[in-house]
């Protein structure tokens, strides 16, 4: 693949990662982003330029989805937490209604 559009690739899959993210929609992030990976590895270290600034931006957007996804698993945690207490709590008193 030709280096300006592998850059192309690699931008237009951050840019759908990060409106799955935004949608909450992390497996679809993650197939996009199982996609990029390979391309960002066949980037050799030293960029310049328009490329270099792509990059940058990539790097700013995977680092503001990083948290987002953080806070995700974070809540999502919580919420589960949650549920299981309430399923804990409903099956107590199913026990003790019995009676």
């Amino acid at each position: 693949m030709e280096f300006a559009t592998r850059m192309d690739r690699i931008w237009e899959l951050t840019k759908s990662i990060e409106q799955a993210a935004a949608v909450a929609e992390w497996e679809r992030a993650a197939e996009f982003a199982s996609e990029r990976s390979p391309l960002l590895m066949s980037l050799s270290a030293e960029q310049a330029g328009a490329a270099l600034d792509v990059l940058r931006q990539v790097h700013e957007i995977d680092t503001r989805i990083a948290a987002e996804a953080q806070l995700a698993q974070s809540e999502l945690g919580a919420e589960y937490q949650a549920s299981m207490r309430a399923t804990r709590n409903v099956g107590q008193y199913q026990r003790i209604a019995q009676f």
